[in-house]
């Protein structure tokens, strides 16, 4: 009978951990979890958020030179431009 008290309390803790967490933000979770982590592990982790962040500012780069891509061949085709060596033989030179 003991045994199944203790099971049922450490399932309460258990559920109120997750309900915790449940609430606290990624950023909260992120902090109680680095108060808990052992040293070697937290500059493994930071290690790696560092790469993450810089893989992610990439490809918020390359997004937005796809945008800038996008946008100057709408531009070229809504200006109807021409190419240089057209404008010469036009101009007659």
């Amino acid at each position: 009978m003991e045994n199944n008290l203790w099971w049922g309390r450490a399932i309460d803790k258990k559920l109120a951990n997750q309900e915790q967490k449940n609430t606290m933000s990624v950023r909260e979770q992120l902090l109680q979890t680095i108060e808990q982590a052992p040293e070697p592990l937290l500059h493994e982790t930071l290690n790696y958020l560092r790469y993450l962040i810089e893989k992610h500012l990439d490809e918020l780069e390359e997004q937005q030179d796809l945008e800038d891509l996008h946008s100057a061949r709408e531009d070229l085709h809504h200006s109807r431009t021409v190419s240089l060596a057209h404008l010469k033989q036009e101009l007659g030179l």
